[in-house]
């Protein structure tokens, strides 16, 4: 079991040196003569935007290219994302709930960088830049679609005795753009009084300027995930352990490893299908597996004894899956989770292992009084070949067997096993 620890171990620390791992997508970028290249871009579902992009103009180049706002104008990863770029004002005031700014900050910085473009449409453009500061929106009218930020500020006002003040001044430039494109009725003045400053509620107000019908909104916006059932198997290697000082330990008894089957059924659920980096799983695992320990009591009544039950375990388990390493058909992952289990015992037996011997009425009840229910940690490493199968190993923390002073069971589990993935 050494080597199962050891090769687990590898897995899960293997993200601390592969944090930038590729994910070439297919896209094209723009350069500042104009000229369009088709190829592969690095997308990596930038938290912040991006400063510099790595660009292959085939996936199987050994080396790709850097481009920053210095060599490209714009670019482009199909279907997910594309940026322009833009020199304009930045604002430098902090909006964050947790560490307010005193008074009010119009500070501003002018730089060039990529701007995400989250709709262009007839009339105007929405943007994003996000950067370790803050998350900031731009709009742009048409027919250049120059960014202008939307300007929102929160800062305690110290002349007010300490108050929160919301400087929601987007409002005022979005509702003076959909007045002067006629689009201003009952429902969007009322989206318009309550809209946060966040991607969603932007989003569908611009799309009323730009006049996008409802249904086209939610195909083209609505956040969707991906839901992908699965069927695994596997071997379950459970350890059943007594504590040294047990009394079944000291009697001669032996702690013991089993081998048995294991099948899981479960649901990965996907919230961003365009990186594909986090997921989250729901499963239901059945675990068998057997203890039997033979061994000569080294206390009275100083005879052949055997230990054994089969167990069953019925487990509940949610899943975090981060996918360090995302290929082109290989994805590498880590996960941490919990399991809720019950378990089954039978073919419970605690005595003489011959009938012709007395065992001092050792055997004449069940002694073990075990713990049906218990919980563990889970700790998880796998591969993803293409989109249908998953090789996978995994740990559970230890759990307490049974309540008996005599036993002093405890049970961990470790699996190892194949998963088959349905739909795409």
């Amino acid at each position: 079991m050494k080597h199962f620890y050891k090769a687990l171990l590898l897995i899960i620390f293997l993200p601390l040196f592969s944090l930038a791992q590729s994910n070439y997508k297919p896209g094209y970028v723009v350069t500042l003569k104009g000229d369009t290249l088709h190829g592969f871009i690095d997308y990596q579902g930038w938290d912040s935007n991006p400063e510099a992009i790595s660009f292959k103009p085939a996936i199987n180049e050994r080396k790709p290219q850097k481009f920053t706002v210095s060599n490209i104008d714009f670019f482009s990863v199909d279907g997910m994302a594309s940026y322009k770029k833009y020199t304009c004002s930045v604002s430098m005031d902090v909006i964050n709930i947790a560490h307010l700014g005193i008074n009010r900050d119009t500070s501003f910085q002018i730089e060039t960088i990529f701007l995400k473009i989250l709709q262009k449409g007839k009339n105007v453009a929405l943007y994003e830049y996000t950067d370790g500061l803050k998350t900031r929106f731009y709009i742009g009218e048409a027919p250049d679609y120059t960014p202008i930020e939307l300007v929102f500020r929160l800062y305690e006002n110290v002349e007010a005795n300490g108050t929160t003040v919301n400087e929601n001044t987007y409002l005022k430039q979005l509702f003076a753009l959909a007045n002067k494109y006629s689009v201003l009725d009952d429902d969007l003045t009322r989206t318009l009084q309550s809209a946060n400053y966040a991607e969603p509620d932007l989003l569908e107000i611009v799309s009323k300027i730009n006049n996008i019908s409802r249904s086209e909104y939610v195909k083209k916006y609505a956040e969707r995930g991906k839901l992908i059932f699965y069927v695994g198997v596997g071997l379950n290697i459970t350890g059943t352990n007594s504590d040294s000082s047990a009394p079944f330990e000291e009697g001669g008894g032996k702690s013991q490893t089993s081998f048995g089957p294991a099948i899981s059924l479960g649901l990965n659920i996907i919230p961003n299908p365009n990186t594909d980096r986090v997921e989250f799983r729901a499963e239901l695992l059945f675990a068998e597996s057997q203890f039997n320990s033979s061994y000569k009591a080294t206390v009275s009544p100083y005879v052949g004894l055997r230990a054994s039950f089969n167990q069953l375990g019925i487990s509940f388990c949610p899943q975090i899956i981060y996918n360090f390493y995302h290929g082109e058909n290989l994805k590498l992952y880590v996960g941490v989770g919990a399991s809720v289990t019950h378990l089954v015992f039978s073919n419970v037996f605690f005595g003489s292992q011959d009938p012709k011997i007395s065992d001092n009425g050792i055997g004449e009840t069940d002694p073990y009084n075990f713990f049906v229910n218990n919980t563990a940690g889970l700790f998880k490493a796998g591969a993803k070949f293409g989109k249908k199968f998953e090789i996978f190993a995994q740990y559970f923390t230890s759990a307490v067997l049974t309540n008996s002073g005599y036993f002093e069971f405890n049970t961990n589990s470790k699996q190892m096993g194949l998963i088959y993935f349905f739909g795409k």
